[in-house]
């Protein structure tokens, strides 16, 4: 069996993040992107890209190996 590298973890050693957990760093990347001088428009943007990264790593998941 090959070692696991840093993009590769098993699923059950997963992080699991708790809902409090994941409402801080969601206003934490918001506040800084507002920070940064970001429109509304271009955050949604942003939120659109991981959302799409999340949804392909999702698909290739589901793909038999």
């Amino acid at each position: 069996m090959a070692a696991n590298t840093s993009n590769q973890i098993a699923p059950s050693l997963k992080l699991r993040v708790t809902d409090q957990a994941v409402k801080l760093l969601a206003s934490s990347i918001y506040r800084q992107l507002q920070d940064e001088g970001c429109a509304a428009k271009d955050i949604i943007s942003v939120s659109s890209q991981l959302i799409g990264l999340v949804t392909d790593e999702l698909q290739r998941d589901d793909q038999p190996s």
